[in-house]
Order: structure tokens, then C-alpha cells, then sequence
């Protein structure tokens, strides 16, 4: 099976040996390729809607993988059994949403769980989120697909097993550039990262001109992309001087 560069670097990222739980699997294609290339002895392939389930069922069948793949109907994590999974793959989906599947189903979690989250929005709302909530962000890597830059998040549970810590349980003041940056993509995708920051400038360039047109006050977000557009442009040059 041919997987989109997305979607191959976060089946590459699965630990071997590992039971996949994919969430939102769409059409089945990441526990397909895990199990077929023998990343994954067996797999559950979930999903909110029945039509894009049969999809999934129908390339399981097509490449014989009944016996290893099981599908379930599910909102977000709530089919699953508590530490049945030793991986899980979120992904496909905006931040706030990803956020949402953790904060109802964390219970369902082990320690060691390892989560491979791939937010299309919302990047650095997860990031807090993950910081001030119980969970660690172990590694972030960056692919190019066309002309979109997607970021996978590997992270675990920090603290005890399947506990939601609410920003009161673990007040911290996380610096903006962590969850502006995200965590060792320079080390882990050293290749796409200059392109991928030069993207981030351009985005938040044109944001900054956008409201700067605008007729109402837009002062608070200006000041906001601003310093996120001064963490990016710091962080392009210390990488072309490293």
C-alpha cells in the first residue's frame, strides 16, 4: 500500500510491536499498513461515521488483514478498553478536537501509550494543552505534502495513568516558543525544517498585514502574531548559523 508522505511518516512513527488504535482511520489506511508491513501485530481501525468504516473494512478485506484489523464505530476513543491500545494515532483533524478525544477518553490510556497527534489547526493550542494537562511532548516532526506542512506530535502521559490534570493541578508557565516551535523538529525533520519556517513567516506575515487593513481594532491579535512572527524569523536564523 501507498501511503501520502502525511500518513507514511506517522505509520513509520508507530512503535513496532505496538497495538494500533487509529481514531478517525477514515479508510483504514494507516492500520493497513502497519499490520501488512509487520509494524503492527493487529490493529483497531475507528470511527464517528459508518460510511468512511466500510471504507476501511473494504481495503482490510481487499488485502486479507480481517483476521488482524478490527473496526469500530466510536466517538473518539470511547470503544476503545482501558490500555487495550500501545499506540494510538489521532489525526486528520483540528487541535481542538484532538484535545476534546484526549480530555474524554484519557482514562483509557496507559503510561506508556504512545500518542501520535497530527492537528490540521490549532497547533499551539494542543501543544498547551499537552503541557498543562498531564501529558508529555516526547518528539514533533514536520513532512511537506504539495504545497502543506503538517506536524506529527508523539507524546505520552506524564502523569498517573489516564489523569487529566486541570491547569490548576499543574499551573505552569510554558515559554511561547514552545508552543510556537514545537519540540526537536530541527533535529527530527532537518530537511523540510527551513522550508517549513519560511512557510510559518509567510503565514503569519500575511495575517499581520491582513489586520492591519482591518477597520476594527485589532491591537491584542497583532501583538500575538507579532511575537509568534518574531519567535519564527529568531529561530530561522539561529538554524542557518547552527
Amino acid at each position: 500500500m501507498q501511503l501520502s508522505p502525511r500518513l507514511k511518516l506517522i505509520a513509520d512513527l508507530v512503535k513496532p510491536g505496538s497495538v494500533l488504535a487509529d481514531i478517525g482511520t477514515d479508510h483504514g489506511y494507516v492500520p493497513v499498513y502497519c499490520v501488512s508491513k509487520g509494524i503492527c501485530p493487529k490493529a483497531i481501525a475507528m470511527d464517528v461515521n459508518s460510511q468512511p468504516l466500510e471504507k476501511a473494512k473494504e481495503n482490510i478485506s481487499k488485502y486479507g488483514l480481517e483476521d488482524f484489523i478490527t473496526t469500530r464505530l466510536s466517538d473518539g476513543l470511547e470503544a476503545l478498553s482501558a490500555e487495550e491500545a500501545d499506540s494510538v494515532v489521532i489525526a486528520g483533524m483540528g487541535g481542538l478536537l484532538i484535545m476534546n478525544i484526549l480530555e474524554q477518553g484519557a482514562h483509557l490510556l496507559g503510561k506508556d501509550t504512545q500518542l501520535l497527534l497530527q492537528p490540521m489547526l490549532a497547533q499551539k493550542e494542543l501543544r498547551q494543552y499537552l503541557y498543562i494537562h498531564g501529558f508529555e511532548i516526547t518528539d514533533e516532526y514536520v513532512c511537506r505534502e504539495d504545497d502543506k506542512f503538517y506536524n506529527i506530535i508523539s507524546a505520552k502521559l506524564s502523569s498517573d495513568k489516564g489523569t487529566v490534570l486541570s491547569s490548576a493541578e499543574n499551573d505552569r508557565t510554558i515559554p511561547l516558543s514552545d508552543l510556537i516551535i514545537g519540540k526537536n523538529i530541527d533535529k527530527n525533520s532537518p530537511d523540510v525544517y527551513p522550508e517549513y519556517l519560511d512557510y510559518k513567516i509567510g503565514v503569519c506575515s500575511k495575517i499581520i498585514n491582513g489586520l492591519k487593513m482591518s477597520k476594527t481594532d485589532k491591537t491584542e491579535e497583532l501583538i500575538e502574531i507579532t511575537a509568534e512572527l518574531e519567535i519564527f524569523l529568531n529561530e530561522r536564523k539561529r538554524f542557518d548559523e547552527a
